[in-house]
């Protein structure tokens, strides 16, 4: 999770804190592990851990909306943003294992330095992962370790591609999520003045204002 202030100065940099400082609760609440992994002047960027966290936290992304009347001002009313993203962790692992129905494996005779033996005989290989058309070619004396040097190459190969997509598909959802720190897509409104907070998708209200923000009780707003 990702938050991010917004319009509102100052006043957005503090909502940033009491959020996640709620969102600490609610997680708390539900038996989940929460871990902050970087804050800095106005932005948090936390982790949260445990069976069922995606589905609790999943619709918490977008612009999130304080109303309050300043300290230094009583008459009037502060307005303040803060945009948050939510997005599932991708699990740190090693390269998974290619399908053998995805891989075609060519041999041919070798060229270059080698002598005559890594001329006539089919030791080199050229290994080609279907899907991607990524190749790989191997050209040593020996075919069985040029094909199980090909193999590692080219899952290495695979995996990294398929990563950077994994990698440019999260950006992209962060980006749409966090959208800067202006008032377009609003999910949600905290008025302190009024007592009251509103989920704008679901049109769930709640009185107890407080309580979501000070307890962590989302679950006034999204039950």
């Amino acid at each position: 999770m990702e938050l991010q202030f917004g319009e509102g100065g100052d006043d957005s940099k503090k909502f940033v804190q009491e959020l996640f400082s709620a969102y600490c609760k609610y997680a708390d609440s539900l038996g989940f592990k929460s871990e902050l992994l970087s804050s800095s002047d106005g932005q948090i960027v936390a982790k949260f851990v445990g069976e069922g966290v995606w589905n609790a936290f999943q619709y918490e992304s977008g612009k999130h909306c304080v109303q309050r009347q300043p300290d230094n001002n009583k008459g009037q009313k502060h307005t303040s943003m803060v945009a948050v993203a939510v997005m599932p962790m991708r699990p740190d692992t090693d390269y998974e294992a290619l399908p053998d129905d995805e891989i075609e494996i060519k041999t041919q005779g070798g060229h270059g330095p080698g002598g005559q033996h890594q001329n006539k005989t089919e030791s080199a290989v050229r290994m080609t992962h279907t899907p991607t058309g990524i190749q790989v070619f191997i050209n040593g004396r020996d075919q069985y370790s040029n094909k199980k040097e090909a193999r590692k190459i080219l899952t290495a190969k695979v995996n990294d591609l398929y990563a950077e997509q994994v990698q440019a598909e999260y950006d992209e959802q962060r980006k749409q999520q966090v959208d800067g720190g202006g008032r377009g897509n609003k999910i949600r409104t905290y008025n302190l003045i009024k007592g009251r907070a509103v989920d704008h998708r679901s049109g769930a209200k709640t009185t107890q204002v407080k309580r979501v923000l000070e307890k962590g009780e989302f679950q006034l707003l999204i039950e």
